[in-house]
């Protein structure tokens, strides 16, 4: 039985001692190229960032401009750091402030929440002027391209002179270029350029004496007074405070009126707002009855000239608090992510909405240096940095110098043997000759039967 099974055991011993030397080998190669590699992902952007002088405190950006450019040579996001970005080039421009109010305001009742997201152009519905009697019965204000022409009536309220070329939608139809009026099948041209408002909800201003703007959203409710929670510095870093009064229904004299980063409920009577500035008190009687639109609200805070704190401390105005008046924004010190699942894109829908038709810009904490006003980075973590130098470094290391190590001891202590199979010499020591084998590797460790010194000692 043991003769049997020898042939077996050495055939084994053989897989293992060649699956052993493909894995080292494997996970050599890998480690080193895994360094080469992280060397560009990880160690250099760890060395630029530890060095970079940038403030780790967050502090405000609000995108003051954006363009999307081609072939550009410089861009805040590129899909892959190791080439130079093309294509896709969207270039942000931003204002650095510091942090705002945080407020928290009780007794709160008819809480509401008006929204105005921005229209879509591209969404409207389209018509073809050169199939037929299809534009016959154009109404409104349609942007055209030789023949094709959007409805921008059913998004935005124009306000236009139509004072250009007036053409037929049938015979003149590759004519129509621009901005028209049109009535039925005759398109007034638009010749100087004029402004649109997107179509919004009613806000109800009956019992309202709070108006809390965020984004393209606007929190309504009558509350009886409001609390800080932090207290601005100018353009130096704020503190946090107790819980102060800022304003109260009785004592203030008008609604409250700001813009905050973020405004959620908390419970049913109150609110909690974050990065609230431009705080300013407007009477009531000049706030229209029972309903206002959008456009109407913001020439209202617009013009309001009556400071919630005069002396700046809470709810103070932008200006006070600005660092930079134009910085470059970055997604991050590189300027670009190696994930390839479109992150830039999603970057400029988020972080690139600069204000244009009377929407809300893009407002984020940000990150910047102190001592250039060069650029500001929206993703700046010291403490992930460094986590992932370490995890960087010591995994690729330790595989690199557990696998070198283990084929330098396989290179001394296993030899090929006169029947062409892998011995390991370590084993002697063992006993165990069959299996690693050695210099009298022909004994077998499995015969019972005596050896040859003892057949020469019993002669």
């Amino acid at each position: 039985m043991g003769r049997r099974e020898k042939p077996r055991t050495l055939m084994e011993q053989n897989r293992h001692l060649c699956g052993s030397i493909c894995l080292c080998q494997l996970t050599v190669v890998l480690s080193c190229v895994s360094l080469i590699y992280l060397s560009v992902a990880i160690y250099m952007p760890s060395h630029r960032a530890f060095h970079s002088g940038f403030d780790p405190r967050p502090v405000m950006c609000q995108t003051v401009r954006t363009s999307d450019v081609n072939n550009c040579n410089w861009a805040s996001c590129g899909e892959w750091c190791l080439t130079k970005t093309t294509g896709f080039c969207p270039q942000m421009h931003v204002t650095v402030r510091q942090n705002g109010t945080d407020l928290v305001l009780n007794n709160c009742t008819g809480l509401s929440n008006v929204s105005c997201p921005p229209a879509d152009p591209t969404s409207v519905k389209r018509y073809n002027c050169n199939q037929g009697s299809e534009c016959d019965n154009l109404y409104g204000v349609f942007n055209c391209s030789l023949g094709h022409c959007g409805n921008y009536s059913e998004r935005f309220l124009c306000h236009y002179k139509a004072d250009g070329i007036v053409l037929n939608t049938e015979k003149d139809n590759m004519k129509l270029n621009g901005f028209f009026e049109c009535k039925k099948s005759i398109c007034t041209k638009i010749r100087r350029p004029f402004s649109c408002d997107r179509y919004c909800s009613k806000i109800t201003t009956t019992a309202m004496n709070v108006f809390l703007m965020h984004e393209d959203n606007l929190f309504t409710g009558e509350c009886r007074e409001a609390f800080a929670l932090n207290r601005a510095d100018g353009s130096e870093p704020g503190a946090p405070v107790n819980m102060t009064e800022v304003w109260h229904e009785d004592k203030s004299g008008g609604a409250l009126l700001a813009s905050c980063l973020s405004v959620v409920r908390v419970g049913n009577n109150s609110l909690r707002a974050t990065d609230c500035i431009n705080g300013t008190v407007l009477e009531e009687s000049l706030i229209p009855q029972p309903y206002i639109n959008f456009t109407t609200f913001w020439t209202l805070y617009g013009n309001s000239s009556r400071p919630l704190d005069p002396r700046g401390r809470f709810l103070p105005p932008q200006h006070s608090l600005t660092i930079y008046n134009q910085s470059r924004l970055y997604i991050n010190l590189e300027g670009c992510v190696n994930t390839l699942r479109g992150e830039c894109h999603d970057f400029r829908s988020t972080h690139g909405r600069d204000g244009v038709n009377q929407t809300a810009q893009s407002r984020f904490p940000c990150y910047y240096n102190p001592d250039d006003s060069f650029m500001a980075v929206a993703r700046f973590d010291l403490g992930k940095t460094l986590r992932e130098l370490l995890i960087a470094t010591v995994v690729p290391s330790v595989l690199f110098v557990v696998s070198f190590v283990t084929l330098v001891c396989i290179t001394k202590y296993v030899r090929v043997g006169d029947d062409g199979k892998m011995k390991c010499t370590l084993c002697r020591c063992c006993g165990r000759d069959g299996e690693g084998g050695g210099a009298g590797g022909g004994r077998d460790l499995d015969d019972d039967g005596p050896g040859p010194e003892s057949l020469l000692m019993n002669s």
